[in-house]
């Protein structure tokens, strides 16, 4: 169940993100005829309306988040959620395994770029990985609280809807604060980047990259968590 502060904080950003988008859909109603005659102006007007409909669609994912209970949200979102909702019934769904014969690790992939997920899985289970993918925060917790302890990498995106990698970071640790992580995104705030190093994560993967790479820093990771495990142990 999200707690009190995590309802309030999607609340706020749901009503300010349905407000933005109601007063961007009003304004390209208007302007959009006075460029009909303009084929730059009517492909800029079709690019609009596509991220609309992308802004609209997380809208709903956070009404979905709260039971379709918003204030403020317009009947047409609201509508877009099923009403009350159940938070917790991905907790209690089985989560679809990849390649789940593979004789290797099991991977979860956080990323919003469906190409990117496609192909990153693909590369994954030809090597024999067993994969998970997400690509939405909160589903993306709430498979890993069912899969913390078999979960051995996470590959998490840092540009993600809702929240952030370093923010999703910060809620996989809550759930298992010694979960091995790889940033990958082509695109992140170094100073988080920072903070997450500092913190535990793995490493950094740039995108675009290729299969080689990809399979290189994913076992390298994994071996250096096993090294280190396998010191821990000693030690004892």
């Amino acid at each position: 169940m999200a707690s009190d502060s995590e309802n309030a904080w999607l609340q706020t950003a749901a009503n300010d993100l349905n407000n933005l988008l109601q007063v961007i859909s009003e304004s390209s109603s208007v302007l959009e005829p006075m460029c009909e005659s303009s084929p730059e102006g009517m492909r800029y007007f079709a690019f609009l309306r596509t991220s609309l409909d992308r802004a609209r669609s997380v809208t709903a994912q956070m009404a979905t988040r709260l039971g379709g209970h918003l204030h403020h949200l317009s009947e047409t979102v609201i509508a877009a959620a099923p009403a009350h909702a159940a938070p917790q019934a991905a907790r209690h769904s089985t989560v679809a395994i990849d390649n789940p014969a593979g004789t290797k690790e099991l991977i979860l992939i956080i990323d919003d770029e469906a190409l990117i997920v496609a192909i990153a899985k693909r590369m994954l289970t030809d090597a024999g990985y067993r994969v998970v993918t997400s690509s939405e925060p909160f589903q993306a917790l709430e498979i890993f609280k069912q899969l913390k302890d078999e979960v051995d990498l996470v590959i998490l995106d840092f540009t993600l809807p809702i929240m952030d990698g370093s923010e999703v970071f910060d809620a996989l640790r809550e759930i298992k604060p010694q979960v091995a992580v790889m940033l990958s995104s082509g695109f992140a705030e170094q100073e988080k980047v920072r903070a997450m190093l500092s913190q535990g994560l793995r490493g950094f993967l740039p995108k675009p990259y290729t299969q080689e790479k990809l399979l290189s820093q994913v076992r390298s990771t994994l071996d250096a968590i096993r090294g280190a495990s396998s010191m821990t142990r000693r030690a004892l």
